[in-house]
């Protein structure tokens, strides 16, 4: 076989890719019982009471949405904030991609029944509210016009551990709740993840059996040439096959008329000023490179800098969250263009409490699948 030249620059990055893109290959068989923290964290394994003891616990009021997106049931849930449990298994890379902070990672659950949810690190860790929730007790709510149920031992409106719920029957409300109106009922199992950010419809897994940190499997890129006088005029919009267009500043003005105002404060230096950010939604400009039939809350987009900087975002940040959580592309602040040290381009996540995930000197945006579940 004649190997071009061009292939054989390619070589040395497709080698440093090879054991990232082999981590991210079909997920290892999930546990039959329990849950386990695999992937790039210091202290893999089971999720036992030594990892969990000690810490807060929250209670959030979900709806949740069957596999159909219809209404299944309301709960309460109580548990731990997902990055709390991550905090103590301590998020670290396993293969060196070329970026030394954790801001590109990805956080897949996973569930025995074949469904998954997908985070990124900056919505589990720098979100200003609790984020993504590991509930081990829930129960249905209760309507204030609901017949009183009689005290017994198989009351689903008692709060209930992943076991407790597993042997209840809920054979007594089949009289009533014979669906679809009102729904027949069904009390979700094991270990729960929920995102109460998301709102009806959004990420929940039921019966939990794997939290996984993930890296994306892309080295990071440096120009040796950047600098804080770099502009880069076009960035490369790269879609999941891995076709590439550019992001001319015509493109760009298509989508353009969002802003955002917000004082700016990083985890390392702290207040950083306050921004009128002018742009657009970043939804708009990477939704037709989305490949038909594919669901936006299984997809991550990476974004690079000229630097070599970069931050990961869920699909669920880019393509389905309300107005006042989504990812912006910048090309003005306080009515000016970025100027010096910003490039073109600069990307701003609205929820971050934080300010590290943005990214400026923005050279590449590139879209990909979270592998299909197991």
């Amino acid at each position: 076989m004649k190997i071009t030249r061009l292939q054989l620059v390619a070589l040395p990055a497709l080698v440093l890719a090879l054991p990232i893109l082999a981590a991210l290959a079909a997920p290892a068989e999930l546990p039959p019982s329990g849950v386990q923290l695999r992937g790039a964290v210091s202290h893999p394994g089971a999720l036992d009471n030594a990892l969990i003891q000690g810490l807060p616990t929250y209670r959030r009021l979900i709806k949740v949405a069957g596999s159909d997106g219809k209404y299944r049931c309301a709960l309460e849930v109580e548990g731990y904030a997902l990055r709390d449990i991550l905090d103590r298994a301590e998020v670290k890379k396993k293969v060196d991609d070329g970026f030394n902070r954790p801001l590109d990672t990805l956080i897949v659950v996973r569930g025995r029944a074949h469904t998954q949810a997908l985070f990124s690190y900056g919505e589990v860790f720098l979100a200003p509210d609790g984020g993504p929730l590991l509930a081990d007790r829930a129960r249905f709510v209760l309507p204030g016009h609901h017949a009183p149920l009689k005290a017994e031992t198989n009351d689903p409106t008692v709060l209930r551990s992943g076991e407790e719920r597993g042997r209840l029957s809920l054979q007594s409300c089949a009289s009533c709740h014979a669906g679809p109106e009102p729904p027949a009922l069904s009390l979700p199992k094991g270990w729960l993840l929920t995102a109460p950010q998301d709102g009806f419809g959004g990420r929940f897994v039921e019966d939990v059996a794997e939290i996984a940190v993930q890296q994306v499997g892309v080295p990071a890129k440096k120009e040796a040439s950047a600098s804080a006088t770099t502009v880069v005029d076009s960035p490369v919009l790269v879609a999941p096959d891995g076709a590439q267009t550019k992001l001319t500043p015509e493109r760009f003005q298509q989508t353009a008329g969002q802003d955002w105002k917000d004082a700016t404060f990083g985890e390392g230096r702290g207040f950083r000023g306050y921004f009128n950010w002018q742009g657009a939604d970043l939804e708009g400009v990477l939704r037709p490179l989305l490949p038909a039939g594919v669901n936006p809350r299984e997809v991550w987009v990476l974004v690079t800098a000229a630097d070599g900087y970069r931050s990961v975002y869920s699909g669920s940040e880019v393509f389905a969250a309300p107005a006042d959580r989504r990812v912006l592309l910048v090309d003005r602040a306080n009515g000016a263009p970025l100027g010096a040290g910003s490039g073109r381009y600069m990307v701003v996540p609205k929820a971050d409490f934080y300010a590290d995930r943005g990214v400026r000197l923005v050279k590449e945006i590139r879209i990909g699948l979270m592998s299909p579940p197991g």
